[in-house]
């Protein structure tokens, strides 16, 4: 069959389909009518910390009361590489050592052995030993931990700048154990669970479906007024390229670039102009013509595109002119736990972009700011011990970082990150790594954040297991059933950005559902 070439009514269409399935059709032009904007004459951001690919957080934040332990060792001290964390209180073991937990020689860096015992943190507010291994009527305190990795987050958390909450998911409506075994009306199970691309857009927008804008956007919406030209175009940044978090139906989500000194501004254009698309050599001059040559005047789609990239150009000299020059200290260099040699951290890299961004509000214009970052890599069906180690001293490192540069600028307190993620991953290992699961555990960083304390119910952990008839009341298989909603999360920190609670109820429709809008963690 001869290939066709396509036509420029076909260059239309195929821009036209490629303009609604990405935020980039955003940016051709304003969505929708904006909401009353807010007087707001304080400053504050929100940075969402996206983990991207699913993160183990069985292994980021553990309870080590000795019924939680066991059946935690149970599950995951097992398999090829098992990913089991050390108990607190064991000292790192020496390259070709024996472990005196583990009876196993270490023979690599990224065996859990040479990294020593998770990391002991005491909570503000008790949590008592679930019923499932508890005695009758004992009121045993539970004990927590974090991973090896995290010690300079552990340092936060004592300092009382870090918080956690514990087990939190996707939710329709609060569910049980029982009620996922047998759904009802009343209490549905979220779709596609464990799907990567539908949990990410569920997690960054607080809505299930196909959606064009997330909840960062949405509230950056409620302080943006469509006449006011740098509240929208700089109340919504990302360097992650096209993700949903950021996008609002009025404010437009910027892209920040970067470099080796931080943050730069990105424009527009037709990059590619010339070569073959679709095995065509036509269709990019058709393209190019019908956007930017002579017969693009009256066209809507090519006077749309020309003014997006006017402003983009614009709005990208703004950006420049006020990051430039910027005072912001960059990282310190980071050191490879495993390979013992500075290395590169691209999430302590972006968050580098972001505090100089904040640091230029003033020139920039708006009062209320929503970054999005990612970090990929959490995907760790294989080889966890080595992935998700060094990914997670990256954050470590990238925390620390950012809480200290806010402090010194003189934000400590009006900037909170958060971490998110797809989903946890499962409970035991496939051998050498973790597979898609559902409730997981975050961290909350900043001078508002109530720190030293986990909040929300740490669940009952453990695999069911005929044989001593213990059944988990909090999980299904090898999936933790959230007992904190998404919504609940996301709307606490909303509420504490200024958000009004009507404006929560829209952003977020099913928030009603649940007990609580407020889970206490924000100041």
């Amino acid at each position: 069959m001869t290939a066709q070439t396509p036509s420029r009514r076909d260059a239309l269409r195929a821009f036209a389909a490629f303009g609604a399935a990405t935020p980039f059709a955003l940016n051709l032009a304003a969505m929708g009518s904006a909401a009353a904007q807010t007087a707001v004459t304080d400053y504050k951001a929100l940075v969402c910390i996206f983990l991207q690919g699913g993160n183990d957080s069985n292994n980021l934040l553990l309870a080590t009361d000795s019924g939680s332990w066991n059946r935690y060792w149970l599950a995951r001290f097992r398999g090829a590489d098992p990913i089991a964390l050390m108990p607190p209180g064991t000292a790192p073991t020496a390259l070709g050592s024996i472990n005196p937990v583990t009876k196993r020689k270490v023979a690599a860096t990224d065996n859990p052995e040479y990294w020593g015992g998770v990391l002991p943190i005491t909570p503000k507010t008790p949590q008592y030993v679930p019923a499932a291994y508890a005695p009758p009527n004992a009121t045993t305190l539970r004990t927590f931990a974090l991973h090896p990795m995290l010690s300079k987050s552990a340092a936060l958390y004592g300092k009382g700048r870090l918080a956690a909450l514990a087990n939190v998911g996707t939710l329709l409506a609060p569910l049980t154990r029982d009620q996922y075994l047998h759904p009802t009306s009343s209490a549905p199970i979220p779709p596609r669970l464990y799907s990567h691309n539908d949990q990410q857009s569920a997690w960054q927008s607080g809505q299930v479906g196909q959606v064009t804008a997330g909840w960062g956007g949405e509230i950056g919406d409620v302080f943006a007024a469509s006449s006011n030209a740098p509240s929208v175009n700089f109340t919504s940044f990302t360097t992650a390229g096209a993700s949903i978090y950021p996008a609002g139906n009025v404010v437009k989500a910027y892209r920040i670039g970067l470099s080796s000194t931080g943050a730069t501004a990105e424009r527009i254009d037709l990059l590619q102009r010339t070569g073959s698309y679709y095995n065509s050599t036509k269709f990019l001059s058709a393209l190019q013509a019908t956007l930017l040559g002579n017969d693009a005047a009256g066209n809507s789609l090519g006077d749309a595109y020309r003014a997006a990239v006017q402003r983009s150009v614009d709005t990208a000299k703004s950006f420049q002119a006020a990051v430039t020059g910027s005072s912001v200290a960059a990282p310190a260099a980071f050191t490879d736990p495993l390979s013992g040699k500075t290395a590169s951290n691209p999430l302590a890299q972006q968050l580098h972009a972001v505090a100089q961004t904040i640091a230029a509000h003033a020139k920039l214009g708006p009062n209320r700011q929503v970054f999005f970052v990612q970090l990929g890599g959490f995907d760790t069906h294989d080889r966890e011990n080595a992935r998700q180690s060094l990914l997670l001293a990256q954050v470590d490192h990238a925390l620390d970082y950012f809480d200290s540069v806010m402090q010194a600028q003189g934000y400590g307190g009006a900037v909170t990150a958060f971490t998110a993620s797809d989903f946890n991953r499962t409970f035991t290992t496939n051998g050498d790594g973790t597979d898609h699961a559902w409730g997981g555990h975050h961290l909350i960083l900043g001078g508002a954040v109530k720190g030293g304390d986990i909040y929300g119910t740490y669940p009952t952990v453990g695999l069911d297991d005929a044989s001593t008839k213990f059944v988990n009341p909090d999980a299904v298989g090898n999936a933790l059933i959230p007992t904190t909603s998404v919504d609940q999360y996301l709307a606490t920190m909303g509420r504490w950005f200024g958000v009004s609670d009507p404006q929560l109820g829209t952003i977020f429709p099913r928030l009603s559902a649940f007990k609580s809008a407020n889970l206490g963690f924000m100041g």
